[in-house]
């Protein structure tokens, strides 16, 4: 049966094979768009066919990159956590400069929004809209909840000790601050 059919047909029988190909598609995108060596996953994965893509194809890490990991562990995926956790370095060491120069606080901070150059500042949408979203300066705190959930998974303590606290260390300073 076609699966337009069955996704209109589950709310009424249920399909406990849908639910299965379903949850298998999802660590499927998540294996083709997020391997060691590449950048993370994005809004649109691999898949984008625009020269200017929504959203540019960077990182909204206000919930949304966060949620194409939140299987990586749980379904036996920790390597393909590992581009995401390159682009927390990388905001890591761009956000020291943001914190400084926008809360004049030590650590680092990233905002709803980063890119391939990891830029970590707050970005708006060119003078429209409401600046609010643009300022919430808890991308980077959330971030690190990835670093701690695979040291949770695979108990590596070398992986929490030399790479995971020192960027949760800095992350958790300007939140020390902005609390002041």
């Amino acid at each position: 049966m076609p699966i337009d059919e069955r996704l209109r047909r589950y709310p009424l029988q249920g399909d406990p094979h849908l639910e299965t190909l379903l949850f298998q598609y999802g660590r499927y995108l998540l294996i083709a768009s997020s391997r060691p060596g590449t950048q993370p996953a994005n809004l649109q994965g691999i898949w984008n066919e625009s020269i200017r893509p929504p959203w540019s194809s960077n990182w909204t890490i206000n919930i949304n990159t966060q949620m194409n990991y939140w299987l990586a562990e749980t379904t036996n995926l920790s390597e393909c956590h590992e581009p995401l956790f390159d682009l927390i370095k990388g905001l890591s060491i761009t956000g020291r400069k943001t914190a400084e120069i926008n809360y004049g606080a030590p650590g680092w901070v990233a905002h709803h929004n980063a890119d391939l150059w990891r830029q970590s500042a707050p970005v708006g949408d060119f003078g429209g809209g409401n600046p609010v979203w643009a300022n919430w300066e808890m991308g980077g705190a959330w971030l690190c909840q990835h670093l701690w959930e695979h040291f949770a998974f695979t108990g590596d303590t070398s992986f929490l000790r030399d790479y995971a606290c020192p960027i949760m260390k800095g992350g958790g300073r300007i939140l020390l601050r902005l609390a002041d």
